[in-house]
């Protein structure tokens, strides 16, 4: 399991809804957590980097290293409150639109 973390600027919803949707087009991949307010990307799964970084450049978005801040007490704080079978501070959540029908 990979845990892939990228900067990624997104301007609106409608941004990080190509990005999400390009994402878990992906095979492998389990979840996509995107933060707008830090412009951070975290996509968990059985993937590769470059093609997380391929999906999101076929959007019209450049993605680039996550470089973690000094002032992240906050996502600490916030780290507490979700599930321990994830890795310490992802939360999951999926649109209804994410789903794939089997």
């Amino acid at each position: 399991m990979e845990v892939v973390e990228l900067k990624v600027r997104l301007h609106c919803k409608a941004c990080e809804k190509a990005v999400r949707k390009s994402l878990l087009k992906i095979n492998g991949v389990k979840c996509v957590e995107i933060d707008m307010t830090s412009s951070k990307i975290t996509v968990l799964g059985y993937v590769d980097r470059k093609a997380v970084v391929k999906a999101i450049h076929k959007t019209g978005r450049k993605a680039e290293t996550w470089r973690p801040s000094s002032s992240s007490s906050a996502a600490r704080k916030r780290d507490e409150y979700f599930s321990p079978r994830l890795p310490k501070g992802f939360s999951c959540i999926i649109p209804r639109w994410g789903y794939q029908k089997v």
